[in-house]
């Protein structure tokens, strides 16, 4: 080949090459460089506005599916705010008929829902205290004396504690064996235990008396006959018993301390067959626990404790 030939063509072939990478739009040219940047860029602006479009659909969709959901929730609401309306002034009518600032006993709570009131038992010229009333078992109106269910509340207290009560009303606590004695004072009541284990079982106690004695006497119990209910009847044994703390023992023990043993403020005989406010523990084997000897015919420790009183009716 001639080499001017082959120059030629060598020119001929590079400047194919360099017209190659530069396409004419109009009077404008453009590189590849440029031209792939514009396609990524429409392509980027193709998926921006379907995305846009499929989510218009799906909020279209779930309004169609749940906007009518949503609507029943709203009526049930405002159905839930009317009926808390009606309660709040059926209560506020009650309180002014209870001098304004509390209630005789729970009995006279106008609520079916329980909760935490202020009582001043009838007939008596004391303070008024506060009191969780339960509305959930027997017809409710129930006074809770005692309630335990998490163990967060020491029971290990002394003399003055029990007398004088501890805790939170809506929460762990005891009542107090002075208010109590109060309470007990104004007429008959009956008590209700209900316990739960720590696999879930309820079992109740019923019975048809319940009465603490005042201070004098060691705020004695004294117990009606037990009426039904799968927990057994465990406390008749306390009947007749003064109460008892670590630092005053009172218990029918010829020696020792009951109360000092087994940590806690209670009916102790010699010792018990029941102590709901023992230690907070599933298993001891000295029966440090808190119990009920006919729930299974053990002492060992149960999950949740609730005591009740609540005024008799007349006709019973």
């Amino acid at each position: 080949m001639d080499l001017s030939v082959g120059r030629v063509t060598l020119a001929v072939i590079t400047l194919f090459c360099i017209l190659s990478t530069r396409f004419a739009v109009g009077n404008v040219y453009y590189s590849q460089d440029e031209i792939f940047k514009s396609k990524l860029n429409q392509i980027e602006e193709r998926i921006i506005k379907r995305l846009d479009e499929r989510l218009s659909e799906f909020e279209r969709s779930l309004e169609q599916k749940f906007g009518q959901e949503m609507k029943v929730e709203n009526i049930k609401a405002d159905q839930r705010f009317s009926v808390m309306d009606n309660t709040l002034e059926s209560l506020k009518k009650a309180i002014s008929r209870n001098s304004g600032a509390y209630f005789g006993c729970c009995r006279s709570v106008p609520s079916e829902y329980s909760n935490v009131f202020m009582i001043r038992p009838n007939g008596l010229n004391t303070h008024p205290f506060l009191v969780y009333c339960e509305q959930d078992f027997y017809g409710g109106g129930w006074i809770t004396i005692q309630r335990r269910f998490d163990g967060k509340l020491n029971f290990t207290r002394d003399w003055a504690e029990y007398v004088e009560g501890f805790g939170e009303p809506d929460d762990e606590h005891w009542l107090g064996l002075e208010k109590i004695h109060k309470i007990t004072r104004t007429g008959r009541h009956e008590l209700l235990v209900r316990l739960v284990d720590y696999d879930g079982t309820i079992k109740m106690a019923l019975y048809d008396g319940f009465e603490v004695a005042d201070k004098d006497r060691k705020y004695r119990l004294r117990l009606g006959t037990f009426v039904n209910g799968l927990a057994g009847d465990s406390l008749s044994a306390s009947s007749g018993v003064n109460f008892s703390t670590y630092d005053q023992d009172n218990d029918l023990h010829k020696s020792g301390s009951c109360a000092e043993f087994y940590q806690s403020g209670w009916w102790f005989a010699s010792c018990m067959n029941a102590n709901l406010n023992g230690l907070y523990q599933q298993n001891d084997s000295n029966n440090k626990t808190m119990n009920w000897f006919g729930f299974r015919n053990d002492l060992q420790g149960l999950k949740e404790s609730t005591m009740l009183i609540r005024e008799k009716l007349k006709s019973n």
